[in-house]
């Protein structure tokens, strides 16, 4: 089965038009089996206040896209900040030097691909971010791009 672990700079396309937005759709509309860590959701909800703040969006617009991300994050395999989390973001951000966001991101990922139930299952980590994409290949995980899968 794969995994995916969607980093906030793609799991906001949900939400919000922008390159990349209908290759993530299509992981909502196949209920594709999606993981992010807790810091994701507030991500996504803070970029999606900022852009109703600048009036990027409308108020009720706002209000629906807060709800849809509260329902999905529901479907969600959620990866709280826990104290082996924090031990590899450390060691993630001091080898790669990645901003710690990131560190926490890619030692979630890992985690979860460390867990997965059977031998071939695979976890993917899909951003938007190509830091963190160069760091999560160098880390053994396949990552995807949504920006460059839809082109």
């Amino acid at each position: 089965m794969i995994f995916y672990y969607l980093d906030a700079s793609a799991w906001v396309k949900r939400y919000y038009q922008e390159s990349g937005t209908v290759w993530v759709q299509d992981l909502f509309v196949h209920n594709r089996m999606m993981a992010c860590a807790s810091l994701g959701l507030i991500e996504v909800m803070a970029t999606l206040a900022r852009k109703g703040k600048a009036r990027e969006i409308n108020r009720s617009m706002l209000e629906q896209k807060m709800q849809e991300l509260e329902d999905d994050w529901k479907r969600f395999i959620q990866v709280q900040l826990s104290a082996e989390a924090v031990g590899i973001a450390k060691e993630l951000a001091r080898e790669l030097a990645l901003r710690g966001a990131d560190a926490v991101r890619l030692s979630s990922a890992l985690l979860l691909q460390k867990r997965l139930p059977e031998e071939d299952d695979q976890m993917i980590l899909v951003t938007s971010d190509h830091e963190l994409k160069e760091a999560a290949q160098s880390s053994g995980l396949v990552a995807i791009d949504p920006d460059e899968e839809e082109r």
